[in-house]
């Protein structure tokens, strides 16, 4: 399912997990994994906020085509009644099949999440392969959704809770932070020690009150107790996500896709406000934005002759005709020495140019002679064969330090946590 939220209220994870409570109330499913969380693209323009579609897999014997109506009539009823998503344009969509179908969309999944997918290219994947669709755009996302495979691409999780639509939200900082450096490095991004601020608390107005990623189920479920709120909790969910997996990115690439390509810095400019532009020897301009922290500051480190592997987004420029919007960079090679005057044959003093081939004259003494400039050795400040990441990153943008997720829960232990998720309240 996709695209079930709006400026003003509503999420489709929300909407996915009231779907559960439904399933699990009326037909008693069995659900088989945990939901899934799969980002797609996070450069298309016309995306929703996160860009996310949700998948369900369950076991029930109840006719497909009477839980597609089911679940088609519930879609419904969230984007009129509680997201309002009808009245700003949205296209909520569903797509259906069974697990074997499932099976041959890895392509799909794979060009959702890294290029940009037209809905007659979705009509016709779900025709090949017997998916029953209901809706408008969103069955793009609903169908990519199927096809990812956690053990293909590596996964990780997010737990979500959820909070009355119209109630501010309010989450204990001190809480947040004993959490993080408890639970270091099976949780990340819960707090952001620079700027001094919190990470999981969303900031729309959606029904989610924060969510924790992480590698492991056990820690991530220990923060429904761990992290202080004031807010009254209805309800949350433990979704297994492609997110921190770096699915995104492409070797090549063209407009609104995330590439990695090496280059060789040409000239670095500081721009007015801090941003840093740095030409390339390959003509292709890289923007690094003052607001990714630390890439940045290394960016400014950066001079001509550096051999680099950026990761980042193309965009369209109307000075440039296209740039990328750097995520990181990895140093392949540092030009770490300049040419520069000789040393006075006579009195070793300094000397200056008298011209291309003309030779220098000595400063102290005047003494003229012939020769070339010498290497000097420099310290740079950078290193090679480190990533330099934005502080900032994205939700499909893999952490340095990420340890892999494991999956240590059979069905039975899944549906019993599900069920405890799915009723949680503080």
């Amino acid at each position: 399912m996709d695209d079930h939220d709006s400026p003003v209220a509503g999420c489709t994870t929300h909407f996915s997990v009231l779907l559960m409570r439904y399933l699990r109330e009326k037909y008693n499913v069995i659900f088989t994994d945990f939901p899934y969380l799969v980002r797609l693209n996070p450069n298309i323009p016309w995306k929703t906020r996160g860009n996310a579609s949700i998948r369900l897999s369950f076991r029930t014997d109840i006719d497909i085509e009477e839980i597609v109506e089911e679940i088609w009539q519930k879609s419904l009823e969230y984007v009129e009644e509680i997201s309002k998503a009808v009245k700003f344009n949205r296209k909520p969509g569903i797509a259906i099949t069974y697990v074997e179908a499932a099976n041959y969309l890895g392509k799909f999944y794979e060009k959702a999440v890294k290029d940009v997918v037209t809905m007659d290219l979705a009509r016709k994947i779900a025709e090949r392969y017997g998916i029953i669709v209901k809706g408008d755009r969103g069955i793009i996302g609903s169908i990519a959704s199927l096809g990812f495979n956690p053990t293909v691409s590596g996964y990780t999780y997010e737990i979500l809770t959820y909070k009355n639509d119209n109630e501010p939200r309010r989450v204990d900082e001190k809480s947040v932070i004993e959490f993080d450096e408890k639970n270091f490095p099976h949780t990340f991004a819960n707090y952001d020690y620079i700027e001094k601020t919190i990470q999981i608390v969303s900031h729309g107005e959606d029904p989610v009150l924060y969510g924790v990623r992480g590698t492991d189920v056990r820690t991530l479920i220990r923060a429904l107790e761990q992290i202080k709120v004031s807010n009254k909790i209805f309800g949350a969910m433990l979704f297994k996500t492609n997110q921190a997996t770096n699915s995104h990115i492409s070797r090549k690439g063209t407009y609104y896709q995330t590439v990695q390509v090496s280059v060789i810095v040409k000239s670095v400019k500081i721009l007015q406000g801090g941003d840093v532009l740095v030409n390339t020897n390959e003509n292709i301009p890289i923007i690094f934005y003052k607001e990714t922290g630390e890439l940045n500051e290394a960016s400014k480190l950066l001079r001509e002759g550096d051999e680099l592997l950026v990761t980042g987004c193309i965009k369209p420029s109307s000075y440039f005709k296209k740039v990328i919007e750097a995520e990181s960079i990895r140093i392949l090679k540092l030009n770490s020495f300049e040419l520069v005057n000789p040393r006075c044959p006579k009195c070793g003093s300094s000397t200056e140019s008298l011209g291309k081939n003309k030779g220098f004259r000595c400063r102290k003494c005047s003494y003229k002679f012939l020769g070339d400039k010498r290497k000097q050795d420099i310290r740079r400040g950078l290193l090679t064969d480190v990533l330099y990441q934005s502080r900032k990153y994205r939700h499909l943008t893999r952490p340095i330090f990420l340890e892999s997720s494991s999956d240590p829960y059979d069905i039975a232990t899944k549906n019993d946590l599900i069920n405890y998720l799915l009723y949680y309240h503080n």
